[in-house]
C-alpha cells in the first residue's frame, strides 16, 4: 500500500512539473506575443491607477454608473494627451535634424553655433515671413519652413498605421482597466502561480514607477519646458518652440537634465558675441528652471515618487535606452524596479525559513 501511494505521489509531482513547464513556456510566448505593444498596456496601466479616485467620484455622483463615469473620464484625458501627442510627433524631424547638425558639427561639418542658434554668423534670424513693404513673402516662408513642414508630413505619414494602432489599443486597454481594472487584478492574483502578498507588493512596485516617473517626472518637466519655452522667445533665442519641448525631455534625465540643453545654448550664444542672451540663458537655466525644479517636484512628489537612487535610475534609464530605443526610459526603470521588489521578497522568504542560530553554551 505504501509503495503504491508513493508512486502515486510521484506521478502526481511529475504531472505538476509537466504542467508547470507547459504553462512557463506558453507564458513566455504570450509575453513575446506582447512584448511589441508593451508600451501602450503600461502606459494605459499606470494612467488607470492615477485616474482611479477621479473615477470613483464620478461615480458616485452618477449614481453608481461606472462605466459612464469611466468613458467620461477617458475622453477627457485623451483631450489632454492626443494633443501632446501631436506635438511630439510634429516635433521628432525637427529634433532629428538638430541632433544630425550636432553630430556632423562634433565630426567637423559645421558647427555647433549652426547647429543651435540655426545660423553661426546670426544668432537672431528673422522669423518674420512679411517683406519691407508688409506683403507676405511666400517664397522666403516656403524655403525657410517647407522642408520642416514637409519632413513632419512625412514622419506622420510614414508612422501613422502605427500609432494609430498603438492610440486604440491605449484608449480601448485604458478603458478597459478604469471599469473592470479591479475584476482584473482579482483574477491575475487567483491564476498567477505567485503568493498574493507577494503579487500585491509587485503591483504596488508597479503603480509606484508609474506615478513616480509620470506624475513627478513628467509633470516637472513639462512645467521647466514651458518655462524655459518662454524664457527662449522672451531672449530672441532661435528655435524657442524646438529648444523648450527639447529642454522638457531632458529635465527627466536625472541628474544633468535641462544643462543638457542650456548649457552648450549659453556657451555658443557668449562665443558668438551675443554675451547678453548667453548670460541670460545661464540666469533662466540656474535661477527661473531651477526655482521651478525645487517648486515643482516636492508638490508632484505628494502624488508618487519613485523609490530608486538616483544612480540607479539613471542607469536604468540609459540601458533601458540602449535596449529598447527611447521606449526604455519607461520599460528600464520599471524592469529595475520590479527586479529589486522581488529581490527583496525573495530575501525576506529566505531570512523567515533560516534557522536561527543556535546560543554558544559556552557564553
Amino acid at each position: 500500500m505504501r509503495c503504491l501511494l508513493h508512486e502515486q505521489s510521484k506521478q502526481t509531482a511529475r504531472d505538476r512539473l509537466r504542467i508547470g513547464v507547459v504553462a512557463a513556456l506558453l507564458g513566455f510566448s504570450a509575453l513575446a506575443v506582447c512584448a511589441s505593444v508593451w508600451m501602450p498596456l503600461v502606459l494605459a496601466a499606470w494612467f488607470a491607477t492615477i485616474l482611479h479616485p477621479i473615477v470613483a467620484r464620478l461615480e458616485h455622483r452618477l449614481g453608481g454608473r461606472r462605466r459612464a463615469a469611466g468613458a467620461l473620464v477617458v475622453i477627457v484625458a485623451l483631450g489632454v494627451l492626443v494633443p501632446l501627442l501631436g506635438v511630439v510627433l510634429a516635433l521628432v524631424p525637427a529634433v532629428r535634424g538638430l541632433f544630425s547638425q550636432i553630430r556632423g558639427a562634433f565630426q567637423g561639418d559645421g558647427s555647433l553655433a549652426s547647429a543651435l542658434l540655426g545660423d553661426g554668423s546670426d544668432a537672431t534670424p528673422s522669423l518674420s515671413p512679411f517683406g519691407a513693404d508688409g506683403s507676405v513673402d511666400w517664397t522666403a516662408l516656403a524655403r525657410r519652413y517647407g522642408a520642416d513642414a514637409w519632413g513632419a508630413l512625412d514622419t506622420v505619414a510614414s508612422t501613422s498605421a502605427s500609432v494609430a494602432f498603438d492610440v486604440l489599443l491605449f484608449v480601448t486597454a485604458l478603458y478597459t482597466l478604469v471599469v473592470d481594472g479591479e475584476r482584473l487584478y482579482l483574477w491575475m492574483a487567483e491564476t498567477l502561480p505567485v503568493p498574493q502578498k507577494a503579487l500585491a507588493r509587485l503591483a504596488r512596485a508597479f503603480v509606484e514607477t508609474g506615478r513616480g516617473l509620470l506624475v513627478a517626472g513628467v509633470g516637472t518637466s513639462l512645467l521647466q519646458g514651458l518655462v524655459a519655452t518662454i524664457a527662449y522667445w522672451a531672449l530672441g533665442v532661435p528655435r524657442p518652440f524646438l529648444l523648450g519641448p527639447l529642454t522638457a525631455v531632458c529635465a527627466i534625465i536625472p541628474v544633468v537634465g535641462t544643462g543638457l540643453v542650456w548649457v552648450p545654448l549659453a556657451i555658443e550664444l557668449v562665443l558668438t558675441d551675443h554675451v547678453a542672451r548667453g548670460l541670460g540663458v545661464v540666469a533662466i537655466g540656474v535661477g527661473a528652471i531651477g526655482v521651478v525644479d525645487n517648486l515643482a517636484r516636492p508638490f508632484f512628489a505628494r502624488f508618487g515618487t519613485l523609490k530608486l537612487p538616483t544612480v540607479v535610475l539613471l542607469a536604468a534609464m540609459a540601458g533601458g535606452v540602449t535596449l529598447f530605443g527611447a521606449t526604455g526610459a519607461l520599460l528600464g526603470p520599471l524592469l529595475v524596479r520590479l527586479a529589486l521588489e522581488a529581490l527583496a521578497i525573495a530575501a525576506e522568504a529566505r531570512r523567515k525559513h533560516e534557522p536561527e542560530p543556535e546560543s554558544d553554551p559556552t557564553e
